[in-house]
C-alpha cells in the first residue's frame, strides 16, 4: 500500500489533547507491554518512564518513552511491520499508532531487548515515513547484554507542520494536566504500572499523583436499553485536576481503557469549585461495551453524533451525580430557587406554579437568569397552547347540536378558568413594569432636582427615554423617526397610552440635531411643545410640554401658555409638516388636549395664578373662550408622580406589590 498517502489522510489534530496522542498511543503500548510481562503484578513490578521536551518556541520538542515490558519481540515485530494489523483487538487496538507516530514525528528511533526462547536480544532501527524502507538502519545483536531486562525505548523528535507543530501543548502544565486527563481511567482500575513524567524539570509519578487529588470516589452502574451497561467511576477530586482543562467538572467518555471525549458539564451542575475550602471540582469516567464498539480507528473520537453524548449525559450520568453531589447541589438548588423568584417577580406571566414546580423545568445547575426565564417562558408557551386547545374544544361543542347542559357548564368553567390565569399572568407582568417605571421616576426626579448643573443626571435621556414615546435615527444624511415598541407617557394621563408622536414646535432637523447632542441629549425633551395623536384622525390632538424638574426661573418669552398657543395657531394654519414630511391638516372642530408638566413655582406660578384649579387643588386649568377648543392643564411633577400611583394603587395592591421598590429593591 502506499503509506505516504496513508498517513496523510489520517484526520489531522484540532486540540492540545489530539495533537499528543501519538505520544498516548506510544505510552498506552508500553502500558499493555508491561500488563503483558507482569499480569496481575503489574502495578508492583510495570515501570514506564516518559521525558517531553517542548517550549513556546517549540522549535526542539520531542519525547522518550521506556518500558521493561515484553519488548518486540518476533510476534510484535511482525504486527508493527504490519499496517491495520488485530494484534491488539481484544484490548482495543487499532493497529495505527504507529502510523501517528509517522504523521507528527519527523524522526523516530527505536530500542528494544526482547526474549527469544532463552536468548536475549536488542534490535535497533529508525522508523520513517516513507513509500518503501520504512525501516532503516536496521541492527540486531546478542552482545553487551550482560544481566539484560527486557523493555523498549522509543524516542521521537521533529514535530511536522500539519497541525501537530501548532497544537502540540508548549508549556509543561498542559503536558502533565492532558496526560493525567487522558490516562485518569487506567490509573484507576488499579492495572497500572508506575509511569513517571518528567517535563520541563518537573517529574509527576502516577498512579500516586492521581490518588493524592482524589478526595472521594464512588463506582455505579446503569443498565438502558439503548446503551447497555455502562459503568461510572464518580469522583470529587482537587481543583487541580482541571486547572488547565476548559471548565471545572469533565463526563470522560472511556473507550478500552483511554479517554476519547470529555465532556464540559459545568452549565449542568451548576457548581464552581465546591466544597469546605472551595477547593474541589468533580470528574466521571464513563465505561462501556457501546463505547469500545463505537470509537473510530485512530481512538480520537466516537463514531455517534453529539446528540447521543447528551443523551448519556443528560439521562444516564446526571441522576447519579446528582446523588453523589447532592450536598453542594442542594445548596445550588436555594441559590437557583432565589434568582426563579426575582424572576418570576418581575415576569409574573412565567409563573405558573410554585417555585419548586417552576424549577422543575430548568436544568439543575442553570443559574444565569436570561436561561431560566427562557426555559420558563418555553413551559408557559406549551401550557398556553394546551389552554387554547381546551378552549377550542368548549367552542366545539357550543356550536355542537345536543350537548349535555352538565358538560357545557364544566366546559365553560374550565374554559373560564384558563382564560382569565393567562389573563391575570399578563396583566401582572404589565403591572410590575409600571410599578418599577413610578418607581425609578421618583428616584430620578430627586436626583435632578438636587445635584449639580452639570451632574451626569442632567445629561442623560433616561426622562426622555421613559415617557417621550420617539427617537430620531441617522442613516447616512437622512434622519428618520422612530416609534418605539411602548412608552410611558400614561404617568400624564392613561389617554396617552397608545398615543404616537407627530411633531414638535420646532423643525424636524433641529430636534433631530438636539436628539442626537451627545452632550445634552434630555434637551430635546424639555421646553419643546410635543405633538401626539392617537391616529391619523386630527380631530383629537394630545399636546405635552416638559419643565425640567427643579426649574424656578424663565425668561419673559418662555410662558408656556403662549408657547402652545403660538404652536396651535400654526397646526390650524395647516402649513406645518409631520416628522415624516406630511402636510398636518386640521380644522377648527379639532380638540386639544394640552398639558404643561413643571414644578409650579417662580413665573411659572405666576404666569398661571388666574387660572381655574384642579379638583384636587394641585394643579391648575385653562380653559380658552375662543382660538381654539380644549383645555391646557398644568400638572407638578410631584402631583404627576402620586397621581399615577393613586390611579394604579389598586392594580399594584392586587399583584401584592404596593409596598415593594422595585428599583431599591427593599420596602418602603
Amino acid at each position: 500500500m502506499n503509506l505516504v498517502r496513508r498517513v496523510e489522510r489520517l484526520p489531522k489534530p484540532f486540540s492540545a489533547s489530539e495533537a499528543m496522542q501519538p505520544l498516548f498511543e506510544a505510552i498506552s503500548n508500553s502500558i499493555h507491554s508491561t500488563q503483558e510481562s507482569f499480569g496481575a503484578n503489574v502495578s508492583q513490578r510495570g515501570r514506564i518512564y516518559v521525558e517531553v521536551q517542548t517550549d513556546r518556541a517549540k522549535l526542539n520538542c520531542g519525547a522518550t518513552v521506556a518500558d521493561n515490558g515484553v519488548g518486540l519481540d518476533k510476534k510484535n515485530y511482525d504486527a508493527f511491520l504490519t499496517t491495520d494489523t488485530d494484534n491488539k483487538i481484544a484490548i482495543g487496538g487499532k493497529g495505527v499508532g504507529r502510523l501517528l507516530w509517522l504523521d507528527c514525528f519527523k524522526h523516530i528511533h527505536i530500542e528494544s531487548i526482547y526474549k527469544d526462547g532463552t536468548t536475549f536480544r536488542k534490535r535497533s532501527f529508525d522508523f520513517q515515513l516513507s513509500s518503501n524502507e520504512q525501516i532503516r538502519n536496521y541492527k540486531e545483536t546478542t552482545k553487551g547484554l550482560d544481566s539484560p531486562k527486557t523493555g523498549m525505548t522509543i524516542t521521537f523528535s521533529g514535530l511536522r507542520d500539519n497541525g501537530y507543530l501548532e497544537r502540540f501543548p508548549g508549556r509543561s502544565s498542559y503536558v502533565f494536566q492532558h496526560f493525567m486527563s487522558h490516562f485518569l481511567p487506567t490509573f484507576i482500575g488499579g492495572r497500572s504500572p508506575f509511569v513517571s513524567i518528567t517535563c520541563g524539570g518537573e517529574t509527576w509519578e502516577f498512579p500516586e499523583a492521581i490518588n493524592k487529588i482524589i478526595h472521594r470516589r464512588v463506582s455505579v452502574e446503569s443498565t438502558t436499553k439503548e446503551y447497555g451497561k455502562l459503568i461510572l467511576e464518580l469522583m470529587e477530586c482537587d481543583k487541580t485536576a482541571s486547572a488547565d482543562l476548559s471548565g471545572r467538572h469533565f463526563v470522560h467518555f472511556i473507550a478500552h481503557d483511554r479517554t476519547v471525549h470529555s465532556q464540559n458539564i459545568d452549565g449542568r451542575i451548576g457548581l464552581k469549585y465546591f466544597g469546605s475550602d472551595a477547593d474541589r471540582t468533580f470528574h466521571t469516567c464513563l465505561f462501556g461495551s457501546y463505547l469500545n464498539g463505537h470509537v473510530n480507528q485512530e481512538r480520537t473520537r466516537f463514531t455517534f453524533d453529539d446528540s447521543t453524548i447528551e443523551d448519556i449525559v443528560n439521562n444516564v450520568c446526571m441522576p447519579h451525580i446528582s446523588k453523589f453531589l447532592a450536598e453542594p447541589m442542594t445548596e445550588q438548588h436555594k441559590e437557583q430557587a432565589k434568582v426563579v423568584e426575582e424572576i418570576v417577580a418581575t415576569y409574573p406571566s412565567v409563573k405558573f406554579g410554585s417555585v419548586e414546580e417552576l424549577q422543575k423545568h430548568v436544568p439543575s445547575g442553570e443559574l444565569a437568569d436570561d436561561a431560566i426565564y427562557s426555559h420558563l417562558a418555553r413551559q408557559r408557551f406549551r401550557r398556553d397552547q394546551r389552554q387554547a386547545e381546551k378552549i377550542r374544544e368548549a367552542l366545539k361543542k357550543l356550536k355542537g347540536d345536543g350537548v349535555n347542559p352538565d358538560a357545557l357548564h364544566q366546559a365553560i368553567v374550565e374554559a373560564s378558568k384558563e382564560i382569565e390565569d393567562s389573563e391575570q399572568r399578563s396583566l401582572a407582568e404589565y403591572i410590575v413594569r409600571r410599578k418599577v417605571v413610578l418607581d425609578f421616576l421618583a428616584l430620578l426626579l430627586e436626583k435632578v432636582r438636587n445635584v449639580a448643573k452639570d451632574s451626569a443626571f442632567q445629561h442623560e435621556s433616561v426622562l426622555h427615554n421613559f415617557i417621550c414615546p420617539m427617537r430620531v435615527a441617522t442613516v447616512g444624511r437622512k434622519k428618520d423617526l422612530v416609534q418605539p415598541t411602548s412608552h410611558d407617557l400614561w404617568v400624564i394621563d392613561e389617554r396617552l397610552t397608545f398615543a404616537e408622536y407627530f411633531s414638535s414646535d420646532v423643525a424636524f432637523d433641529e430636534l433631530a440635531q438636539e436628539f442626537n447632542s451627545k452632550d445634552r441629549p434630555d434637551l430635546a425633551i424639555f421646553d419643546h411643545v410635543h405633538g401626539l395623536r392617537e391616529s391619523d384622525n386630527t380631530g383629537r390632538i394630545l399636546l405635552v410640554e416638559f419643565k425640567r424638574p427643579g426649574r424656578t426661573s424663565y425668561a419673559n418669552d418662555e410662558n408656556p401658555q403662549l408657547q402652545i398657543e403660538r404652536y396651535i395657531r400654526k397646526l390650524q394654519s395647516g402649513q406645518e409638516m409631520d416628522v415624516r414630511g406630511r402636510p398636518i391638516a386640521f380644522n377648527m372642530d379639532s380638540i386639544f388636549y394640552c398639558y404643561i408638566v413643571a414644578d409650579i413655582v417662580g413665573p411659572i406660578n405666576e404666569w398661571t395664578y388666574s387660572w381655574g384649579r384642579t379638583a384636587d387643588g394641585r394643579g391648575r386649568v385653562y380653559q380658552p373662550n375662543s382660538g381654539f377648543k380644549g383645555t391646557i392643564e398644568l400638572i407638578g411633577w410631584d402631583s404627576l408622580l402620586e397621581d399615577a400611583k393613586v390611579r394604579n394603587r389598586a392594580f399594584f395592591e392586587r399583584a401584592g406589590i404596593a409596598e415593594k421598590n422595585f428599583f431599591s429593591g427593599e420596602g418602603r
